[in-house]
């Protein structure tokens, strides 16, 4: 339904070139319930699952090919209607054009994608229903990619249907991009979509990805009101290794200095545990936190309505949130976690390197940079025996954050708030709506 109405709320913005306020919002035609829970079950049984060793990082390109062929059958107006183009290595993706009647209008872009992650055999047993039957059972639909994220898929192609049988025509063009690998790095399908875009010289509006949801609990501790959470930035993905070295020898006589490489790497691993990146408040959590005071409790509230304007305060906040929970610290610092430690290569013989691997979820406006002088700040004493590299580095800047007060989060909040409501205080109401920082679950 969420998808549908922003589908139909992106029309009202065509408007104008660049929104400068948010439209009015119509209401829009709700899709035949049955057949879309019908569909979107059925979408489950395909087992799209990504491999990054496959050549085009598909595990069985077949189930691929008969997801095609249901899609293209079950969908025929969007297939008429819309320009579908194969897309990708091995055309595995999808690029899907609804072609607007104002040419001046960027195109808005909805993205998704139809590969799942793989079920390891020896866990099918601890499912409730099997991971791809798409069973409907006890209110919920069960199995792989319900949630990530078969369900955007659906979604569009259901909130597209419905308004072609409208007789809907966008005056902005509306583009659909699925991907095929997006669970393994996307290399093969959107960065190939997004390669084929800027060829075509096509500049965007708005982009609406995969996000989180609506949390009916609230937001622990500040409020128990529900809230709709929207990711209006991501952080930064970025790998660091640290490497140590020390002579090595027999393992009869290890050294009695702390220079072996066991004991660098100890003193190092202790060093990241002890001193993670420091915390901090920046946009969009900033905003999150302004946009819970009202909800808050009375004495909550204060001290989120002091963000941003009283001295310290963001400061006490970011160390609170810091120490309350793994989910509160990542919204306020760069994460810093170990991977990966290697070293030795026999049983009796002290190895002469060693290697850490940390990786990095980075705040907006830290870089990789930043994350390579995290990762100096913790070497101490084995800093001459160290070397701090950066592994893969992001080829791209990290994406900006969303102005949580602009016109198209407006008309978000807007085309969500049509479809949310529940019971207030004051009877029903629209479900609150307000930024967030995405994790950094996706790799540049």
């Amino acid at each position: 339904a969420l998808m549908l109405v922003v589908a139909c709320s992106s029309a009202a913005a065509a408007a104008a070139a660049a929104p400068q306020s948010v439209p009015s919002i119509k209401p829009c035609p709700f899709p035949n319930i049955t057949a879309a829970i019908d569909n979107f079950s059925k979408i489950i049984s395909f087992r799209t699952v990504s491999n990054p060793s496959a050549p085009n990082h598909a595990e069985d390109p077949f189930e691929f090919a008969k997801l095609d062929a249901w899609l293209s059958s079950t969908y025929i107006e969007v297939w008429q209607t819309l320009k579908v183009e194969k897309v990708g290595v091995d055309n595995l993706s999808y690029l899907m054009t609804w072609q607007g009647s104002v040419p001046r209008l960027k195109p808005m872009l909805f993205i998704s994608h139809v590969d799942v992650v793989p079920v390891p055999e020896e866990t099918v047993q601890e499912w409730v229903h099997p991971p791809f039957s798409g069973a409907v059972a006890d209110g919920f639909i069960w199995g792989r990619g319900t949630q990530d994220v078969k369900v955007g898929v659906i979604g569009l192609l259901e909130a597209a249907t419905v308004l072609i049988r409208e007789g809907y025509s966008p005056k902005r063009t509306i583009m659909f991009a699925f991907g095929q690998d997006e669970e393994v790095g996307g290399s093969m399908g959107a960065a190939k979509t997004a390669e084929l875009l800027l060829s075509r010289g096509i500049e965007l509006e708005m982009i609406w990805d995969e996000g989180t949801s609506v949390s009916m609990d609230g937001v622990q501790p500040f409020t128990k009101q529900p809230v709709a959470l929207v990711g209006t930035a991501e952080k930064g993905y970025q790998s660091v290794q640290i490497t140590v070295s020390s002579p090595g020898g027999h393992s009869s006589k290890p050294p009695i200095d702390g220079s072996s490489v066991g004991s660098r790497l100890g003193r190092i691993l202790t060093a990241i545990s002890a001193s993670p990146p420091s915390p901090k408040l920046v946009p969009p959590t900033l905003d999150l936190l302004k946009g819970l005071a009202p909800l808050a409790s009375a004495w909550m509230s204060p001290l989120l309505m002091a963000v941003g304007l009283v001295p310290y305060a963001d400061n006490l906040l970011a160390h609170i949130m810091a120490a309350a929970s793994a989910e509160a610290a990542a919204l306020v610092r760069s994460t810093a976690a170990v991977t990966k430690v290697t070293a030795g290569i026999a049983d009796n013989v002290l190895p002469q390197t060693g290697m850490i691997n940390v990786n990095f979820r980075l705040l907006p406006g830290d870089t990789p940079d930043t994350a390579v002088e995290y990762a100096k700040s913790w070497l101490g004493r084995d800093s001459p025996f160290a070397n701090v590299t950066i592994a893969h580095k992001m080829n791209k800047p990290q994406a900006k954050v969303t102005d949580a007060t602009g016109p198209h989060f407006g008309l978000v909040k807007a085309a969500i708030q049509l479809a949310w409501r529940f019971d207030g205080p004051q009877g029903e109401q629209p479900v609150n709506v307000l930024p967030i920082l995405m994790p950094g679950r996706h790799m540049f």
